[in-house]
């Protein structure tokens, strides 16, 4: 299987499968949107990416650190890269238009779609070394057993951005990219397996802050229903105190942008 971006996000199962329709693909963009928002302004508006280009295979690359949307200071690596054949010469300078694939170290794309992505040539070869071995060689039986391909966040909020930036156009690439440098992506990209690991262990303080929140608001429903039969001692029981502090997990290999970037 081969697809554009914009056809992964027209329909990310492919041509000759279920047609998506408009609606349900409209309530998809405006739940990735909002959520993109959300983390760009949680973010201050900067998300770190770097863009390669590899002349000699005609290969363009974007690599950006998404934000984990629970875990503040985690990110995943998410790379896409574009290339053009025959099928797709009228694409001309628009990315968007050119044959894709992609990497993520995000649990839903390794867990759920790293499989099904590489035998359906959308993985990027070149990182699988870098990818859960399990995860490429064992169906995803019980995540996804009709082995679909389908929208992975991280990769609806690369397209966002390069939506936003204006990133998808080659004219860009020829100003700001570097040339393809495989080490420098095996030297910052964290391994699969290690980054849910980090995950897992990062998301134990955020479901702990989630679980005291929902416990305390529990207690106030409590409270409000059981009004003045309630004696003081049993409202200081259903008190649930809270923290405002999330672990915080430090990241060396966040990819900096280069100074010639610039926002719109």
């Amino acid at each position: 299987m081969q697809m554009t971006y914009d056809e992964y996000i027209m329909n990310p199962m492919g041509k000759g499968s279920a047609v998506m329709s408009a609606a349900h693909r409209e309530v998809m963009r405006m739940q990735y949107q909002k959520k993109f928002d959300n983390i760009l302004l949680r973010e201050k508006g900067k998300l770190d990416y770097r863009l390669f280009t590899n002349a000699k295979n005609n290969t363009y690359w974007i690599y950006v650190k998404i934000p984990s949307e629970l875990c503040k200071n985690f990110y995943y690596d998410v790379l896409v890269r574009f290339n053009a054949d025959e099928k797709v010469k009228s694409g001309g300078k628009d990315l968007f238009k050119y044959n894709v694939r992609f990497f993520s170290n995000d649990p839903a794309f390794v867990y759920t779609y790293a499989y099904v992505f590489a035998h359906n040539d959308l993985f990027i070869n070149e990182l699988s070394s870098k990818m859960s071995r399990e995860a490429l060689k064992q169906k995803p039986t019980e995540k996804n057993p009709n082995n679909s391909v389908g929208y992975v966040k991280s990769l609806y909020f690369v397209y966002l951005l390069m939506q936003n930036r204006n990133l998808n156009k080659t004219s860009v690439f020829e100003k700001q990219a570097d040339p393809l440098d495989i080490n420098f992506l095996m030297e910052n990209i964290e391994q699969a397996d290690k980054k849910i690991a980090d995950r897992q262990e990062a998301g134990k303080g955020v479901s702990q802050k989630k679980k005291v929140v929902v416990d305390k608001n529990i207690a106030r429903r409590v409270i409000k229903l059981g009004g003045d039969k309630m004696t003081d001692a049993s409202k200081d029981r259903l008190a649930v105190k809270t923290t405002n502090t999330v672990k915080k997990i430090s990241n060396s290999n966040l990819v900096k942008k280069t100074k010639r970037t610039k926002k719109k």
